[in-house]
């Protein structure tokens, strides 16, 4: 995965630790990597040895030696003890105040800053992929793991968001202490903060959500109190998507959705840019697709047949004949849903994953499987669905 590079120089050599070592403890560090300097000298040489670098927070005094040699185009924050003096550089930020808030402010800017080298969709934030479908126990978690892996294997900067009712996260990527919720942690807690503050949420989310080391994506905790989950309105999941996209440290946003199709999915729906919806070969889940589908026609008639064009069926489950076209990625023409508005072709067929050992190896150890994601991701990349610029 590519890392921003960030250059810092203050003269206090304790400080300058004290914040590498926070960077390389904490999640900024998967996305951030930290150069310090402690006098003006090593940072200019560092300047004009032409090294990259994405932003500079720099004492006062440091940058005023360094202005000749500083970079054009890359955003520039002055630390300060007050606010007001230094205008002329893109940002003043209080040198001394809690590392979380500082590192946030500091993505902020970059974020701000940066135009060209942002993944961005046609609204100017990250790409937005739902994956649902009619019916559990059909592959979602799996595809949206394996697509989030896949896409981060790329340089995509992902975070997965379930809104399942009954998660379980912690079967997926492993249980231990992170699944374990201790007190300010979740969704449950993100819910909170959105309405009660939401001018903190973004600082919250910064601060709280995880990693994974395997899966290599952000994510936050399902919900510790299911009542939570329960009550989520539209509204509340719109605002989640929302402030993850706002926040500009994605490329990509992958939702695992509830089965089915409610008021919350059709929300998700608005807020993607494709809806990947998985069906498989069995004529029960066929058939409770063509009635999900026909529901929500008839419920929400113009809006649904509008989103409806961001549908991506994928078949799951395929068997996959030795040498056959699905071995080469190209589904049959044969197969199609039957809708009140017409029939669907399939835009992927994907084999069996291996499900039966639930682990974050497990959900990338079929080879078949596997290149199968890949084909898809690929497709998507073609499409626009995801969108990958140079940075």
């Amino acid at each position: 995965m590519v890392r921003y590079q960030l250059a810092v120089a203050v003269s206090e050599l304790e400080y300058a630790i004290r914040l590498a070592e926070y960077v390389r403890d904490s999640p900024f560090g998967e996305q951030w990597q930290l150069t310090a300097f402690t006098n003006p000298a090593s940072l200019i040489q560092f300047l004009k040895g032409g090294y990259a670098v994405d932003l500079i927070a720099a004492q006062p005094a440091m940058l005023a030696a360094a202005s000749p040699h500083l970079p054009a185009g890359v955003p520039v924050a002055a630390f300060v003890a007050a606010k007001g003096q230094y205008a002329q550089y893109d940002a003043e930020l209080l040198q001394y105040q809690p590392l979380p808030e500082l590192l946030q402010s500091l993505v902020a800017l970059h974020g701000a800053v940066r135009s060209s080298a942002v993944r961005a969709s046609s609204e100017g934030g990250a790409s937005v992929i739902a994956i649902g479908s009619a019916s559990g126990g059909v592959g979602k978690t799996a595809l949206a793991l394996k697509l989030a892996n896949t896409a981060a294997k790329h340089g995509c900067r992902v975070f997965y968001l379930t809104l399942e009712r009954w998660s379980a996260l912690e079967v997926w990527l492993g249980a231990g202490d992170q699944f374990v919720l201790p007190e300010g942690e979740g969704m449950s807690q993100l819910l909170y903060h959105l309405k009660a503050e939401p001018d903190k949420a973004g600082a919250w989310l910064a601060q709280h959500r995880k990693r994974h080391s395997a899966l290599k994506a952000d994510f936050i905790l399902p919900c510790d109190n299911e009542e939570d989950r329960y009550s989520l309105l539209p509204a509340d999941a719109a605002a989640m998507v929302e402030l993850l996209r706002a926040s500009r440290q994605y490329d990509l946003i992958l939702i695992d959705l509830q089965d089915g199709m409610g008021e919350i999915e059709l929300s998700i729906w608005r807020e993607s840019s494709l809806v990947l919806w998985l069906v498989t070969d069995d004529p029960s889940i066929q058939r409770k697709t063509e009635l999900a589908f026909s529901y929500a026609e008839r419920r929400w008639k113009e809006d649904f047949q509008s989103l409806s064009r961001r549908i991506r069926l994928v078949v799951n489950r395929r068997i996959v004949p030795a040498g056959g076209d699905e071995a080469e990625g190209r589904p049959p023409d044969m197969f199609t849903i039957k809708l009140r508005n017409g029939s669907r072709s399939i835009a992927a067929a994907l084999p069996e994953a291996a499900e039966g050992r639930p682990s974050p190896a497990a959900v990338a150890a079929s080879p078949l499987y596997k290149a199968a994601v890949e084909r898809l991701f690929q497709q998507l990349v073609s499409e626009g669905g995801i969108r990958i610029a140079n940075r």
